[in-house]
Protein backbone atom coordinates (compact mmCIF):
# COMPACT_ATOMS: atom_id res chain seq x y z
CA UNK A 1 0.00 0.00 0.00
CA UNK A 2 2.92 2.48 0.96
CA UNK A 3 4.51 1.72 -2.25
CA UNK A 4 1.44 2.27 -4.29
CA UNK A 5 0.34 5.58 -2.45
CA UNK A 6 4.25 6.53 -3.64
CA UNK A 7 3.50 5.95 -7.28
CA UNK A 8 -0.14 7.71 -6.74
CA UNK A 9 1.43 10.67 -5.52
CA UNK A 10 4.28 10.82 -8.17
CA UNK A 11 2.00 10.37 -11.16
CA UNK A 12 -0.08 13.61 -9.67
CA UNK A 13 2.71 15.32 -9.68
CA UNK A 14 4.43 14.76 -12.76
CA UNK A 15 0.71 15.02 -14.07
CA UNK A 16 1.07 19.08 -12.46
CA UNK A 17 -1.67 18.30 -9.78
CA UNK A 18 -1.02 18.53 -6.29
CA UNK A 19 -2.66 17.08 -3.43
CA UNK A 20 -4.26 19.59 -0.70
CA UNK A 21 -2.10 20.11 2.55
CA UNK A 22 -4.52 19.98 5.97
CA UNK A 23 -4.08 22.93 8.03
CA UNK A 24 -3.23 22.15 11.29
CA UNK A 25 -6.10 22.10 14.28
CA UNK A 26 -4.58 25.20 16.01
CA UNK A 27 -3.65 27.23 12.91
CA UNK A 28 -5.13 30.44 12.39
CA UNK A 29 -6.06 30.56 8.65
CA UNK A 30 -8.37 33.40 6.89
CA UNK A 31 -10.06 33.17 4.26
CA UNK A 32 -10.32 35.37 1.59
CA UNK A 33 -13.06 34.69 -1.35
CA UNK A 34 -11.52 36.21 -4.78
CA UNK A 35 -13.93 37.21 -7.47
CA UNK A 36 -11.08 36.53 -10.37
CA UNK A 37 -9.41 33.57 -11.17
CA UNK A 38 -5.64 33.19 -10.82
CA UNK A 39 -3.43 33.08 -13.72
CA UNK A 40 0.04 33.37 -12.46
CA UNK A 41 2.55 33.97 -9.14
CA UNK A 42 4.97 34.95 -10.83
CA UNK A 43 5.70 38.78 -10.25
CA UNK A 44 7.25 39.56 -13.56
CA UNK A 45 4.33 38.06 -15.25
CA UNK A 46 1.17 38.31 -13.10
CA UNK A 47 -1.99 40.17 -15.10
CA UNK A 48 -4.56 40.00 -12.79
CA UNK A 49 -6.16 41.54 -9.60
CA UNK A 50 -6.58 38.24 -7.75
CA UNK A 51 -2.63 37.49 -8.90
CA UNK A 52 -1.32 40.98 -7.48
CA UNK A 53 -3.37 40.14 -4.36
CA UNK A 54 -1.73 37.23 -3.32
CA UNK A 55 1.90 38.16 -4.72
CA UNK A 56 1.32 41.31 -2.11
CA UNK A 57 1.47 38.62 0.64
CA UNK A 58 5.23 36.46 -0.87
CA UNK A 59 7.09 39.28 -2.74
CA UNK A 60 8.00 43.04 -2.00
CA UNK A 61 9.47 45.76 -3.99
CA UNK A 62 11.78 48.26 -3.86
CA UNK A 63 9.01 50.73 -2.73
CA UNK A 64 5.31 49.87 -2.76
CA UNK A 65 1.88 51.62 -1.46
CA UNK A 66 0.04 52.40 1.36
CA UNK A 67 -3.74 52.20 2.12
CA UNK A 68 -3.63 55.87 0.38
CA UNK A 69 -1.69 54.65 -2.28
CA UNK A 70 1.25 56.99 -0.84
CA UNK A 71 5.14 55.59 -1.36
CA UNK A 72 6.21 54.10 1.12
CA UNK A 73 9.79 52.09 1.78
CA UNK A 74 9.44 48.33 1.38
CA UNK A 75 12.92 46.96 0.57
CA UNK A 76 14.53 49.69 0.39
CA UNK A 77 14.24 52.41 3.24
CA UNK A 78 15.22 55.72 1.42
CA UNK A 79 15.48 56.42 -2.37
CA UNK A 80 16.18 59.63 -4.43
CA UNK A 81 15.02 60.70 -7.90
CA UNK A 82 17.60 63.18 -9.15
CA UNK A 83 16.52 66.56 -10.98
CA UNK A 84 15.94 65.28 -14.56
CA UNK A 85 14.94 61.96 -13.52
CA UNK A 86 16.73 60.05 -15.35
CA UNK A 87 18.48 58.25 -12.00
CA UNK A 88 17.38 56.74 -8.99
CA UNK A 89 19.74 55.61 -6.02
CA UNK A 90 18.34 53.72 -3.34
CA UNK A 91 19.40 52.88 0.12
CA UNK A 92 18.28 48.86 0.74
CA UNK A 93 16.90 47.21 4.11
CA UNK A 94 19.50 45.01 5.82
CA UNK A 95 18.65 41.80 7.46
CA UNK A 96 16.54 40.11 4.88
CA UNK A 97 16.42 36.91 3.27
CA UNK A 98 14.10 35.02 0.41
CA UNK A 99 12.27 32.84 1.58
CA UNK A 100 14.52 29.99 0.09
CA UNK A 101 17.41 31.21 2.51
CA UNK A 102 19.39 33.20 -0.09
CA UNK A 103 20.61 36.85 0.78
CA UNK A 104 18.80 40.09 -0.24
CA UNK A 105 20.96 42.52 -1.05
CA UNK A 106 22.18 45.21 -4.05
CA UNK A 107 23.42 42.16 -5.94
CA UNK A 108 20.41 40.24 -5.76
CA UNK A 109 17.87 43.13 -6.85
CA UNK A 110 20.23 43.53 -9.78
CA UNK A 111 20.76 40.02 -10.50
CA UNK A 112 16.82 39.39 -10.41
CA UNK A 113 16.18 42.72 -12.53
CA UNK A 114 19.06 41.66 -15.50
CA UNK A 115 17.08 38.21 -15.45
CA UNK A 116 13.29 40.23 -16.28
CA UNK A 117 15.38 42.69 -19.00
CA UNK A 118 17.11 39.53 -20.76
CA UNK A 119 15.27 39.58 -24.02
CA UNK A 120 16.25 36.35 -24.48
CA UNK A 121 14.20 35.21 -21.17
CA UNK A 122 10.48 34.72 -22.06
CA UNK A 123 8.64 34.58 -18.56
CA UNK A 124 8.74 38.20 -17.34
CA UNK A 125 7.48 39.95 -20.25
CA UNK A 126 5.11 42.48 -18.37
CA UNK A 127 8.04 42.75 -16.00
CA UNK A 128 10.05 43.81 -18.78
CA UNK A 129 7.51 46.15 -20.37
CA UNK A 130 7.55 47.70 -17.12
CA UNK A 131 11.50 48.10 -16.65
CA UNK A 132 11.81 49.21 -20.39
CA UNK A 133 13.17 52.89 -19.91
CA UNK A 134 16.15 51.03 -17.01
CA UNK A 135 19.53 52.16 -18.71
CA UNK A 136 21.85 50.31 -16.12
CA UNK A 137 21.24 48.92 -12.73
CA UNK A 138 24.93 49.76 -10.82
CA UNK A 139 25.95 47.96 -7.29
CA UNK A 140 26.93 50.64 -5.38
CA UNK A 141 27.91 48.91 -2.11
CA UNK A 142 26.38 46.06 -0.30
CA UNK A 143 23.23 47.85 0.07
CA UNK A 144 23.30 50.72 -2.13
CA UNK A 145 22.03 50.52 -5.88
CA UNK A 146 21.31 52.82 -8.59
CA UNK A 147 18.96 52.96 -11.59
CA UNK A 148 20.15 54.87 -14.81
CA UNK A 149 16.95 55.11 -17.30
CA UNK A 150 17.51 55.50 -20.72
CA UNK A 151 15.91 58.96 -20.79
CA UNK A 152 13.67 61.26 -18.03
CA UNK A 153 11.04 58.93 -16.03
CA UNK A 154 9.57 60.90 -13.30
CA UNK A 155 7.33 58.08 -12.71
CA UNK A 156 9.27 55.44 -12.56
CA UNK A 157 9.51 55.13 -8.97
CA UNK A 158 5.86 54.65 -8.90
CA UNK A 159 6.21 51.82 -11.41
CA UNK A 160 8.78 50.41 -8.97
CA UNK A 161 5.58 49.81 -6.80
CA UNK A 162 3.79 47.63 -9.01
CA UNK A 163 3.17 43.80 -8.44
CA UNK A 164 5.23 43.44 -11.89
CA UNK A 165 8.34 44.47 -10.22
CA UNK A 166 7.92 43.24 -7.22
CA UNK A 167 11.20 40.95 -6.12
CA UNK A 168 11.84 37.22 -5.94
CA UNK A 169 15.02 35.30 -5.47
CA UNK A 170 17.63 35.42 -8.10
CA UNK A 171 18.45 31.51 -7.24
CA UNK A 172 14.55 30.80 -7.55
CA UNK A 173 13.95 32.06 -11.19
CA UNK A 174 17.47 30.73 -12.57
CA UNK A 175 17.38 27.24 -10.93
CA UNK A 176 17.38 24.78 -13.91
CA UNK A 177 13.83 23.86 -14.91
CA UNK A 178 12.46 26.38 -12.18
CA UNK A 179 9.46 27.45 -13.16
CA UNK A 180 8.71 30.26 -11.10
CA UNK A 181 4.94 30.61 -11.29
CA UNK A 182 4.63 27.44 -9.29
CA UNK A 183 7.78 27.74 -6.86
CA UNK A 184 7.09 32.04 -6.10
CA UNK A 185 9.90 33.00 -3.74
CA UNK A 186 10.04 36.69 -2.54
CA UNK A 187 10.84 37.68 0.84
CA UNK A 188 7.47 38.89 2.37
CA UNK A 189 5.42 38.22 5.32
CA UNK A 190 3.91 34.75 3.98
CA UNK A 191 5.53 31.84 2.08
CA UNK A 192 4.22 29.83 -0.69
CA UNK A 193 2.04 26.85 0.53
CA UNK A 194 -0.05 25.51 -2.59
CA UNK A 195 -1.99 26.03 -5.54
CA UNK A 196 -4.96 24.06 -7.10
CA UNK A 197 -5.88 25.47 -10.06
CA UNK A 198 -9.49 26.99 -9.75
CA UNK A 199 -9.67 26.69 -6.57
CA UNK A 200 -7.38 28.17 -4.42
CA UNK A 201 -3.92 29.66 -3.33
CA UNK A 202 -2.29 29.38 -0.11
CA UNK A 203 0.30 30.80 1.81
CA UNK A 204 1.61 30.65 4.99
CA UNK A 205 3.76 32.86 7.51
CA UNK A 206 6.93 32.63 6.99
CA UNK A 207 9.01 32.59 10.51
CA UNK A 208 12.30 34.56 9.31
CA UNK A 209 10.28 37.73 8.13
CA UNK A 210 12.52 40.73 8.59
CA UNK A 211 8.96 42.63 10.25
CA UNK A 212 8.42 39.63 12.36
CA UNK A 213 6.07 36.84 12.11
CA UNK A 214 2.57 38.08 11.01
CA UNK A 215 -0.14 37.61 13.25
CA UNK A 216 -2.10 34.36 10.86
CA UNK A 217 -0.74 31.30 10.33
CA UNK A 218 -2.16 31.08 6.73
CA UNK A 219 -4.26 32.93 4.21
CA UNK A 220 -6.35 30.81 1.81
CA UNK A 221 -7.31 32.91 -1.26
CA UNK A 222 -10.58 31.04 -2.79
CA UNK A 223 -11.38 31.69 -6.30
CA UNK A 224 -15.10 32.16 -6.21
CA UNK A 225 -16.49 33.74 -9.35
CA UNK A 226 -20.17 33.56 -8.87
CA UNK A 227 -20.66 36.77 -5.94
CA UNK A 228 -24.16 35.26 -4.76
CA UNK A 229 -21.62 32.19 -3.63
CA UNK A 230 -19.27 34.68 -2.09
CA UNK A 231 -21.73 36.22 -0.54
CA UNK A 232 -23.17 32.89 1.20
CA UNK A 233 -19.56 31.94 2.34
CA UNK A 234 -19.37 34.97 4.46
CA UNK A 235 -22.78 34.45 5.44
CA UNK A 236 -21.62 30.81 6.73
CA UNK A 237 -18.41 31.56 8.38
CA UNK A 238 -17.08 29.71 5.45
CA UNK A 239 -14.78 32.85 4.13
CA UNK A 240 -13.80 36.32 6.50
CA UNK A 241 -13.19 38.69 3.41
CA UNK A 242 -15.33 38.39 -0.14
CA UNK A 243 -14.66 40.66 -2.76
CA UNK A 244 -16.74 42.75 -5.14
CA UNK A 245 -20.14 42.72 -3.56
CA UNK A 246 -23.22 44.09 -5.30
CA UNK A 247 -23.68 47.60 -4.27
CA UNK A 248 -27.84 46.65 -4.32
CA UNK A 249 -26.99 43.58 -1.55
CA UNK A 250 -24.76 45.93 1.20
CA UNK A 251 -27.83 46.78 3.43
CA UNK A 252 -28.87 42.24 3.21
CA UNK A 253 -24.95 42.13 4.99
CA UNK A 254 -25.06 44.58 6.81
CA UNK A 255 -27.79 43.82 8.66
CA UNK A 256 -26.38 40.60 9.61
CA UNK A 257 -24.75 39.28 12.69
CA UNK A 258 -21.21 39.24 12.70
CA UNK A 259 -20.48 40.40 8.90
CA UNK A 260 -20.39 43.97 7.25
CA UNK A 261 -19.15 45.62 4.28
CA UNK A 262 -16.13 48.24 4.06
CA UNK A 263 -16.20 50.48 1.65
CA UNK A 264 -13.22 52.87 0.20
CA UNK A 265 -12.62 54.97 -3.05
CA UNK A 266 -10.78 53.67 -5.88
CA UNK A 267 -8.81 54.49 -8.87
CA UNK A 268 -11.33 53.21 -11.00
CA UNK A 269 -13.55 55.17 -13.16
CA UNK A 270 -16.64 54.27 -15.28
CA UNK A 271 -16.34 56.30 -18.32
CA UNK A 272 -17.91 56.74 -21.67
CA UNK A 273 -15.76 57.52 -24.47
CA UNK A 274 -16.91 59.01 -27.87
CA UNK A 275 -14.62 58.47 -31.00
CA UNK A 276 -13.34 61.80 -31.76
CA UNK A 277 -12.09 61.38 -34.77
CA UNK A 278 -15.56 60.71 -36.22
CA UNK A 279 -18.91 62.77 -36.72
CA UNK A 280 -21.10 63.31 -34.52
CA UNK A 281 -18.25 63.26 -31.46
CA UNK A 282 -15.54 65.03 -33.45
CA UNK A 283 -17.70 68.20 -32.46
CA UNK A 284 -16.61 69.18 -29.27
CA UNK A 285 -19.55 70.99 -28.58
CA UNK A 286 -21.78 67.15 -29.50
CA UNK A 287 -19.07 65.92 -26.53
CA UNK A 288 -20.21 68.86 -24.07
CA UNK A 289 -23.82 67.95 -24.72
CA UNK A 290 -23.61 64.72 -24.33
CA UNK A 291 -21.94 65.57 -20.62
CA UNK A 292 -24.90 67.80 -19.45
CA UNK A 293 -27.61 65.53 -20.93
CA UNK A 294 -26.52 62.90 -17.96
CA UNK A 295 -28.01 63.60 -14.11
CA UNK A 296 -24.37 61.83 -12.97
CA UNK A 297 -25.70 62.09 -9.43
CA UNK A 298 -28.76 59.98 -9.84
CA UNK A 299 -26.92 58.08 -12.14
CA UNK A 300 -25.12 56.99 -8.97
CA UNK A 301 -27.89 56.16 -7.11
CA UNK A 302 -29.72 53.99 -9.64
CA UNK A 303 -26.12 52.02 -10.43
CA UNK A 304 -24.30 51.98 -7.70
CA UNK A 305 -26.90 53.18 -5.07
CA UNK A 306 -25.00 55.83 -3.84
CA UNK A 307 -21.31 54.34 -3.52
CA UNK A 308 -19.64 56.13 -5.73
CA UNK A 309 -18.41 59.61 -6.71
CA UNK A 310 -19.21 61.68 -9.63
CA UNK A 311 -16.10 62.07 -11.63
CA UNK A 312 -14.72 65.55 -11.95
CA UNK A 313 -11.33 65.29 -13.34
CA UNK A 314 -10.32 62.90 -15.79
CA UNK A 315 -9.29 61.02 -13.26
CA UNK A 316 -9.89 59.66 -9.81
CA UNK A 317 -8.83 61.78 -6.71
CA UNK A 318 -6.41 59.22 -4.96
CA UNK A 319 -4.21 59.62 -8.01
CA UNK A 320 -1.26 61.72 -7.68
CA UNK A 321 -1.79 64.45 -10.07
CA UNK A 322 -5.95 64.96 -9.92
CA UNK A 323 -6.84 68.23 -10.16
CA UNK A 324 -10.70 68.55 -9.58
CA UNK A 325 -12.61 71.02 -12.31
CA UNK A 326 -15.58 72.83 -12.81
CA UNK A 327 -18.30 69.73 -13.35
CA UNK A 328 -20.40 69.77 -15.79
CA UNK A 329 -24.14 70.67 -14.55
CA UNK A 330 -27.04 68.70 -15.20
CA UNK A 331 -28.42 70.90 -17.95
CA UNK A 332 -31.05 69.05 -20.76
CA UNK A 333 -31.58 72.53 -22.28
CA UNK A 334 -27.89 73.57 -22.62
CA UNK A 335 -27.12 70.46 -24.04
CA UNK A 336 -30.00 70.70 -26.69
CA UNK A 337 -28.41 74.07 -27.12
CA UNK A 338 -25.37 72.82 -28.03
CA UNK A 339 -26.65 69.83 -30.62
CA UNK A 340 -28.20 72.95 -32.47
CA UNK A 341 -25.37 74.82 -32.04
CA UNK A 342 -23.29 71.90 -33.78
CA UNK A 343 -25.97 71.04 -36.39
CA UNK A 344 -27.72 68.46 -34.65
CA UNK A 345 -30.85 70.17 -33.97
CA UNK A 346 -32.99 67.03 -34.68
CA UNK A 347 -30.38 64.90 -32.75
CA UNK A 348 -28.62 61.86 -33.96
CA UNK A 349 -28.65 58.21 -33.50
CA UNK A 350 -25.18 56.07 -32.99
CA UNK A 351 -24.70 52.99 -31.56
CA UNK A 352 -22.41 52.02 -27.62
CA UNK A 353 -20.53 49.31 -27.05
CA UNK A 354 -20.22 47.94 -23.62
CA UNK A 355 -19.82 44.50 -21.54
CA UNK A 356 -22.17 42.33 -20.32
CA UNK A 357 -23.36 42.27 -16.98
CA UNK A 358 -25.95 44.28 -14.68
CA UNK A 359 -23.63 47.03 -13.29
CA UNK A 360 -22.81 48.13 -17.51
CA UNK A 361 -26.64 47.44 -18.33
CA UNK A 362 -28.17 49.22 -15.39
CA UNK A 363 -25.80 52.29 -16.75
CA UNK A 364 -26.37 51.62 -20.35
CA UNK A 365 -30.40 51.97 -19.88
CA UNK A 366 -29.96 55.21 -17.58
CA UNK A 367 -27.95 56.98 -20.30
CA UNK A 368 -30.27 55.82 -22.95
CA UNK A 369 -33.17 57.45 -21.50
CA UNK A 370 -31.41 60.59 -20.52
CA UNK A 371 -29.54 60.99 -23.97
CA UNK A 372 -33.49 60.01 -25.54
CA UNK A 373 -34.53 63.38 -23.71
CA UNK A 374 -32.39 65.71 -25.50
CA UNK A 375 -33.19 63.82 -28.73
CA UNK A 376 -30.06 61.81 -29.15
CA UNK A 377 -31.11 58.04 -29.71
CA UNK A 378 -28.34 55.27 -28.92
CA UNK A 379 -28.45 51.41 -29.08
CA UNK A 380 -26.75 49.43 -26.74
CA UNK A 381 -24.76 46.80 -27.81
CA UNK A 382 -23.91 44.64 -24.84
CA UNK A 383 -20.94 42.30 -25.87
CA UNK A 384 -19.08 39.30 -24.16
CA UNK A 385 -15.63 40.33 -22.85
CA UNK A 386 -13.47 38.59 -25.59
CA UNK A 387 -15.50 39.72 -28.78
CA UNK A 388 -15.29 43.58 -26.76
CA UNK A 389 -12.07 43.82 -26.31
CA UNK A 390 -11.40 42.52 -30.38
CA UNK A 391 -13.70 45.25 -31.35
CA UNK A 392 -12.26 48.65 -29.21
CA UNK A 393 -9.30 47.93 -30.00
CA UNK A 394 -9.02 48.20 -33.63
CA UNK A 395 -7.15 51.03 -35.51
CA UNK A 396 -8.77 53.87 -36.01
CA UNK A 397 -9.27 53.18 -39.99
CA UNK A 398 -11.10 50.00 -39.17
CA UNK A 399 -12.82 50.47 -35.99
CA UNK A 400 -16.81 50.84 -35.86
CA UNK A 401 -16.58 52.13 -32.62
CA UNK A 402 -18.60 55.39 -31.90
CA UNK A 403 -18.92 55.12 -28.16
CA UNK A 404 -18.79 52.92 -25.29
CA UNK A 405 -19.04 52.02 -21.53
CA UNK A 406 -15.73 50.83 -20.02
CA UNK A 407 -13.63 51.14 -17.50
CA UNK A 408 -10.40 52.86 -16.91
CA UNK A 409 -8.05 52.05 -13.86
CA UNK A 410 -4.82 53.83 -12.70
CA UNK A 411 -2.78 50.98 -10.91
CA UNK A 412 0.20 53.32 -10.55
CA UNK A 413 -1.83 55.81 -8.53
CA UNK A 414 0.03 58.31 -10.80
CA UNK A 415 -0.89 61.03 -13.51
CA UNK A 416 1.52 60.17 -15.78
CA UNK A 417 0.37 56.19 -16.56
CA UNK A 418 -4.00 57.70 -16.13
CA UNK A 419 -3.00 60.72 -18.61
CA UNK A 420 -0.57 58.28 -20.67
CA UNK A 421 -3.26 55.37 -21.05
CA UNK A 422 -6.20 57.10 -22.05
CA UNK A 423 -5.28 60.62 -23.89
CA UNK A 424 -2.16 59.84 -25.80
CA UNK A 425 -1.57 59.55 -29.58
CA UNK A 426 0.84 56.92 -28.94
CA UNK A 427 -2.13 54.94 -26.78
CA UNK A 428 -4.76 55.20 -29.69
CA UNK A 429 -5.95 51.35 -29.87
CA UNK A 430 -4.64 49.01 -31.30
CA UNK A 431 -1.78 50.11 -28.79
CA UNK A 432 -3.36 50.75 -25.37
CA UNK A 433 -6.53 52.36 -24.26
CA UNK A 434 -7.20 55.83 -26.08
CA UNK A 435 -9.97 54.53 -26.91
CA UNK A 436 -11.80 58.01 -27.99
CA UNK A 437 -8.69 58.26 -30.24
CA UNK A 438 -8.20 61.74 -28.46
CA UNK A 439 -5.02 64.01 -29.36
CA UNK A 440 -4.14 67.74 -28.59
CA UNK A 441 -0.68 69.04 -28.80
CA UNK A 442 -0.50 71.21 -26.07
CA UNK A 443 -1.65 67.79 -24.01
CA UNK A 444 0.74 65.56 -25.42
CA UNK A 445 3.76 68.19 -24.73
CA UNK A 446 2.23 68.26 -20.52
CA UNK A 447 2.14 64.41 -20.42
CA UNK A 448 6.14 64.52 -21.98
CA UNK A 449 6.89 67.37 -19.62
CA UNK A 450 5.63 65.90 -16.39
CA UNK A 451 7.56 62.64 -17.27
CA UNK A 452 10.79 64.68 -17.70
CA UNK A 453 10.95 66.04 -13.92
CA UNK A 454 10.99 64.19 -10.74
CA UNK A 455 10.15 67.19 -8.88
CA UNK A 456 6.50 66.62 -7.66
CA UNK A 457 5.35 70.22 -7.20
CA UNK A 458 6.08 70.74 -10.92
CA UNK A 459 4.53 67.58 -12.24
CA UNK A 460 1.40 68.51 -10.22
CA UNK A 461 1.05 71.82 -12.12
CA UNK A 462 2.16 70.51 -15.39
CA UNK A 463 -0.56 67.42 -14.79
CA UNK A 464 -3.85 70.32 -13.94
CA UNK A 465 -3.00 72.16 -16.97
CA UNK A 466 -3.18 68.83 -18.87
CA UNK A 467 -6.60 67.88 -17.28
CA UNK A 468 -7.95 71.14 -17.47
CA UNK A 469 -7.84 71.41 -21.77
CA UNK A 470 -9.04 67.42 -21.63
CA UNK A 471 -11.91 67.77 -19.14
CA UNK A 472 -12.82 71.43 -22.03
CA UNK A 473 -12.41 68.87 -24.77
CA UNK A 474 -14.81 66.78 -23.05
CA UNK A 475 -13.32 62.91 -25.25
CA UNK A 476 -15.10 61.42 -22.29
CA UNK A 477 -18.62 61.66 -20.71
CA UNK A 478 -17.27 61.64 -17.26
CA UNK A 479 -19.33 59.23 -15.25
CA UNK A 480 -17.92 58.16 -12.47
CA UNK A 481 -15.43 56.39 -10.19
CA UNK A 482 -17.52 53.35 -8.01
CA UNK A 483 -16.33 52.70 -4.38
CA UNK A 484 -14.59 49.22 -3.73
CA UNK A 485 -16.91 47.13 -1.85
CA UNK A 486 -15.94 44.01 0.31
CA UNK A 487 -17.40 41.98 2.60
CA UNK A 488 -15.67 40.98 5.99
CA UNK A 489 -16.25 39.06 8.74
CA UNK A 490 -16.81 41.28 12.17
CA UNK A 491 -13.54 39.10 13.89
CA UNK A 492 -11.08 39.83 10.97
CA UNK A 493 -8.71 43.16 11.24
CA UNK A 494 -6.10 43.90 8.45
CA UNK A 495 -7.16 42.76 4.78
CA UNK A 496 -8.48 45.66 2.88
CA UNK A 497 -8.71 46.64 -0.43
CA UNK A 498 -6.28 48.85 -1.76
CA UNK A 499 -7.64 51.87 -4.32
CA UNK A 500 -6.94 49.66 -7.56
CA UNK A 501 -9.15 47.09 -6.66
CA UNK A 502 -6.17 44.42 -5.34
CA UNK A 503 -5.85 43.39 -2.00
CA UNK A 504 -3.43 44.17 1.10
CA UNK A 505 -3.58 41.16 3.03
CA UNK A 506 -0.19 41.13 5.18
CA UNK A 507 -2.19 42.71 8.18
CA UNK A 508 -4.53 39.67 8.34
CA UNK A 509 -5.45 37.94 11.70
CA UNK A 510 -8.54 37.17 13.70
CA UNK A 511 -10.06 38.05 17.06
Amino acid sequence: MIRSSRILLSALLVAGFLLPQAFAQDEEVVVVSQALAHSSLNPAEATGLADASVIRTMFEGLVGFDADFELVPELATAWEVNEDATSIMFELREGVTFHDGTAFDAEAVKAYYDWVRDEDNAQPARGRSLLSDVETIEVLGPFELRIDLSGPNGAMIFNLALSNARIASPASVTAEGADITRNPVGTGPYRFREWLDGQKVVVEAYPGYWGGPPSADAIEFLEVTNAATRIAQLQSGEAHFIETVPTALVPQIDAAAGISTSVSESTFARIFPMNTQRPPFDDVRVRRAMNHAVDKEQLVQVAQQGLATVMDAPMPSPVFGYAPQDPYAYDPELARQLLAEAGYEDGFSFEVLTFTGDEYRTVGQVLQQMFGDVGVTMTLSPTERGALVDAIFQPLEETELQAGIVGASTPTGDADRALTVSFSRESWPPSSNNWSFYYDERVQELIEAGRATGDASARQEIYAEAQEIIWNDAPWVFLYSPDNVAGTADSLTGVFYMPDRSLDARGASLD
